[in-house]
This record gives C-alpha cells, sequence and structure tokens, in this order.
C-alpha cells in the first residue's frame, strides 16, 4: 500500500481535484522603525499608518497593522511601568487605530525591541495559536539589546510568522550579523504541531534594524554614499549592499524575498533633520523581507504580492527613518454566515475527505505533511496497510470520503493521496464557542453563565473566560477571569458514553465569584480564550453579546416597613 511505486501509478491515475473556492484578500501593514530610545511625544502616527484622512472617512484598511520597533526606552523605571500598562509607543498607535475599530492582540517585548499586532475587530474570532517567542543574542546570547522577537498566529487557517530583529550594528560586523540571524533561525521554536520553526510556517514577514552596511568601506567615504544618493544613483549603491550580497550567497536570508529598497539610505540622520550625520556611512540598515511556503498545501496555492515598499523621511526624531511595507495575502475562504455567525465553507470533496478523517481519528499517518520532495521520497510508514485498514476501513471518514469522490475507488487510494500530497488547506475558525444572552449581571454576587462548545471543538489545558468593557482594544484589557473546566486530566475516569458526550455539541455552565467587581454604567462582554497554560499557544473562540450590570436593591430592614 504504501510502495512508491504503487503511489506513483495512483498519483498519475486520479489526480488531484483543483480547488474552485474563492479566497479572500488579506492586508497586512508592516512598520519598522529605530526610534533611538525617543518617546512618541508631540508627533502624529497617521501619516506613518498611511491613515491621513478621518476615521469617519477612511476608504481602505488593512486587515493588520504590524508594528516592530527597535532601542524603545528600556530603562528599569520603564520596565516597572509597562508591567501595569502599555509602554508608551503601543499606547500612541493604540490612540491612533482604535478611533478605526482596531484591537492590540498581541505585544512581546524583548529590552528595546518591541512587536504588537493590532487586528480589525471583525477578524478577531478568526486568529487562532498566537504565540510570542524572543532569542538574545547580544553578548553571545546573555544581553538583549540585539535578538529577536516574534509572534506567530492563525489567519484564517494560514500560519503567519512575524520576526522583529535587531542584528549586530557596524560596518565590520558582517560575521557577527550572520551569526545572529543563524541563531534566531536555530533557537526560536514554538509550541504548534508542523510550525514549530520559523520557516515551516505558511507566511513568514522578518524586518527591523538588521544593520547591513554597504561593501568598500575603505574605497568609498560617508560623503560619497551621500553624493550618489544626492545624484540619485540608487540602483548603483544598492549592489553594495551587504544583504543583497549574503542573499546572493546563500550564507543568510537566503530563504526570504525582498523588493530592492527604491528608497535613500534611511540610517544614519541628525537627530531632528534630514540630514546624514557624516560620523557613520549611510546605509540601508532598516528593511522588510517575507516568504511564502505557495505549496505548503495540495489544494491552493498561496501568494503575497508587496504593494509597498517605502521610507518615511519627514519622521525626524531618531537617527533612523522608519520603513513601511504593505503585503496582499490569499489567506481567507469567501463563505456564508450561519445563524450564529459563523462561516459556512463549500469545500470540495478533497477538504471535506481529508476533515472527516482528523476528527473521526486523528491518526499520524493521516495527519503527516509533506514539507519537501526530499522528505516525501524518505518517508518511512509507521503502520502498514493492513494495520491501517482494520483501524478505519469501516469507519464513516472512509464511507463519506468514497461517496463525495468519485475518483477514490479504495481506501488504498485515498490514504495514499493523503500522503504523497501533503495536507489540505483547511479554516478551523468555523468551530467557535457561542454563549447564550445574559439578561443581567448582578455586583457582589454569584454569576453563572452559559456557552455552547461545538461538536469538534479541542479545549485547551488552561482555557478561560475574561470579563471585558465592550469595545475593548486590546486582548489584555480583561477586568476579570475564570477557568474553563476541561476534562483532558478526567478522561480516564469517564465511561466510553461520557467520553463520546464530550466530543459532541454541548452546554456549559460557569459561575463567576461574587468577588468580581464591575463598575456600573458601562456594558461588558465575556471573550472564551483556548489556551495551553503560561506562555503557551492562545486564541480567542467565542465572544458573547454585550450586557449591563446591576446591583442588587437591598432587602428593607423590619424598621422600615410601615
Amino acid at each position: 500500500m504504501f510502495g512508491r511505486k504503487s503511489s506513483k501509478r495512483r498519483r498519475k491515475s486520479y489526480p488531484v481535484k483543483q480547488d474552485h473556492r474563492t479566497y479572500n484578500a488579506c492586508r497586512i501593514y508592516i512598520v519598522t522603525w529605530n526610534v533611538s530610545t525617543k518617546f512618541p511625544e508631540n508627533i502624529s502616527l497617521n501619516k506613518l499608518l498611511g491613515l491621513e484622512n478621518r476615521p469617519e472617512q477612511d476608504s481602505y484598511l488593512p486587515d493588520f497593522f504590524v508594528i516592530g520597533l527597535q532601542e524603545v526606552n528600556a530603562q528599569p523605571q520603564n520596565t516597572l511601568y509597562n508591567l501595569f500598562k502599555d509602554d508608551q509607543w503601543t499606547q500612541k498607535f493604540k490612540e491612533v487605530l482604535k478611533e478605526r475599530d482596531y484591537v492590540v492582540i498581541k505585544t512581546e517585548q524583548m529590552q528595546g525591541l518591541l512587536l504588537s499586532v493590532f487586528a480589525r475587530r471583525k477578524h478577531l474570532l478568526h486568529l487562532r495559536q498566537v504565540e510570542t517567542e524572543y532569542t538574545r543574542t547580544g553578548l553571545g546570547g546573555i544581553w538583549g539589546n540585539k535578538g529577536a522577537v516574534s509572534i506567530r498566529m492563525n489567519v484564517y487557517g494560514s500560519s503567519i510568522c512575524l520576526v522583529n530583529a535587531h542584528l549586530a550594528a557596524h560596518d565590520h560586523m558582517l560575521e557577527e550579523r550572520i551569526n545572529d540571524y543563524e541563531r534566531i533561525v536555530q533557537e526560536q521554536k514554538f509550541h504548534v504541531k508542523a510550525k514549530e520553526t520559523i520557516f515551516d510556517h505558511d507566511y513568514v514577514f522578518w524586518f527591523g534594524d538588521l544593520n547591513f552596511r554597504l561593501t568598500g568601506e575603505a574605497t568609498t567615504s560617508a560623503d560619497e554614499i551621500r553624493a550618489m544618493v544626492a545624484r540619485d544613483e540608487l540602483k548603483q549603491l544598492i549592489e553594495k549592499d551587504q544583504l543583497l550580497l549574503v542573499r546572493r550567497e546563500g550564507r543568510a536570508f537566503a530563504q526570504l524575498q525582498e523588493r530592492l529598497p527604491q528608497f535613500p539610505p534611511t540610517f544614519k540622520f541628525e537627530h531632528g533633520s534630514n540630514e546624514y550625520d557624516m560620523k557613520r556611512r549611510p546605509a540601508w540598515t532598516d528593511r522588510i523581507l517575507y516568504a511564502v511556503n505557495e505549496n505548503n498545501y495540495r489544494n491552493v496555492r498561496l501568494t503575497a504580492e508587496q504593494t509597498s515598499y517605502k521610507s518615511h523621511p519627514s519622521y525626524s526624531i531618531s537617527d533612523h527613518k522608519p520603513v513601511t511595507s504593505e503585503f496582499t495575502l490569499k489567506c481567507s475562504v469567501e463563505g456564508s454566515r450561519d445563524e450564529n455567525g459563523n462561516t459556512q465553507y463549500a469545500t470540495t470533496a478533497t477538504s471535506r475527505k481529508l476533515k472527516t478523517i482528523r476528527r473521526k481519528k486523528r491518526h499520524p499517518v493521516a495527519l503527516h505533511t509533506a514539507r519537501t520532495a526530499e522528505a516525501r521520497v524518505n518517508r518511512k510508514p509507521q503502520y502498514s496497510g493492513e494495520h491501517f485498514r482494520k483501524q478505519h476501513n469501516n469507519r464513516l471518514s472512509y464511507k463519506l470520503a468514497m461517496a463525495n469522490n468519485t475518483d477514490v475507488h479504495s481506501f488504498d487510494d485515498l490514504v495514499t493521496d493523503l500522503i504523497d500530497y501533503g495536507q489540505v488547506y483547511e479554516d478551523t475558525t468555523e468551530r467557535t464557542v457561542s454563549f447564550k444572552p445574559i439578561e443581567l449581571w448582578l455586583v457582589g454576587e454569584p454569576n453563572t453563565i452559559e456557552y455552547v462548545i461545538p461538536n469538534g471543538f479541542e479545549e485547551g489545558n488552561a482555557d478561560w473566560i475574561g470579563i471585558y468593557r465592550e469595545n475593548f482594544t486590546s486582548l489584555s484589557e480583561y477586568l476579570a477571569y475564570e477557568y474553563t473546566e476541561t476534562y483532558k486530566d478526567k478522561q480516564h475516569q469517564l465511561n466510553e458514553q461520557q467520553l463520546q458526550h464530550m466530543q459532541n455539541t454541548r452546554t456549559v455552565q460557569l459561575t463567576f465569584s461574587e468577588n468580581v467587581s464591575l463598575p456600573l454604567g458601562t456594558r461588558y462582554q465575556l471573550l472564551y480564550f483556548q489556551s495551553t497554560g503560561t506562555r503557551g499557544v492562545t486564541g480567542l473562540v467565542g465572544i458573547s453579546p454585550a450586557f449591563a450590570v446591576e446591583k442588587r436593591c437591598p432587602s428593607p430592614s423590619f424598621d422600615e416597613i410601615d
């Protein structure tokens, strides 16, 4: 069954059906800026974000804003402040974006490195498995003044990894920059299966103050570089760029691509001006690169279009100029909505059969993803065909797959098809937790809520429900929370009927303590988070309708009764 010759014959006899679904465009706007420890006082960020109109006049908005900053002021007093409130830069960006209904999904900081992701509110329930990571490279990995912070997440089923890096400085430190890159790639490990490393992801965006300079330090002075910029000889100058050269040689960043900058070098400027500081040779230190694993899925080809790449010379508080780039990705599937607001997708038979196998029996063979052709050739099956057939042949998954795909003539064909061609694109965000309406929340008393867990939903080890103000602007703004009751640790205590019940759609109750104190005069919402615990993988999977809070009037005393 798993012989290479027979699988090749089947592959030729039973070609993969093409995917005829319609995919939506997902737009991501990325900012990288070395802010030289300055604070965002008395500056407007609207132009930097491409938001020069009033909020009500905006006709075009990206789906996500990704803000990567370097050399954020990380003095001890500021670090302590940031434990209780967002840092001043995140607050400043939030003020601009909240007027346009963006929400802070995640922020990660390592000393001066800061990375924040903002999403339009309508996308919140379509984000899954959000996780952060960081790598120190300063002083041999001891100090966090250099290195990278990253955020990975699934967006409508596509996996995206965002890396904000600050590499070793100075012209002669090229080898150190290459070593920093290699260390970040090797050390950053995530806890999402099949997406454990940076380049396992469907889309990778790597940006920051990468500090690559221009070659020819002995022959090309700072004055000569400035003169070439003044003569608009950028094409000749970029050929001396260290990052371009190491990419061509395959020494670093070879898996990433970049539209060559058509803007002048962004470093180094006199503070408060647009004049280059001649103490340093100007260079394109601030960059945005990307990678697309376009063939990660057998039924869809992923694409990313870079629609802009520019610097913003009008911002002069730093010795670096900020750089922005916008991308349009293929990352979501058009579909209709059911009565609960969940997206219903018209999936192909190919997608349906894989979903069925995943839900009915999560077998390692059926879930295996072939990442490269070489990996497929060298892969050895963990189970024999007879063992696999006994496990699944009489199950509903096989019958449904057979009924939905006339090209599949046997169960062997189905399994071989899955193994040979890798993973099918699937949007798991259709499974969301729905809350029953809360008529009234009484302050100072226990309050019991009800929510519905859908069929096929997997509870995490540390799922929790938080209370938020209506129109919250950050997922970190919860006022109170309660952990949900999960059954993974109790499975050995449940009989087969109870376990089957846990896999079906069911209604669950959760009681919040009377000690939860909510200010009166505003409305609130409940948010369900699927979580694996400390520094684990988290995703928002349910949002309740807004509800009001009241305080029960005290019962009259005996003396007050006439």
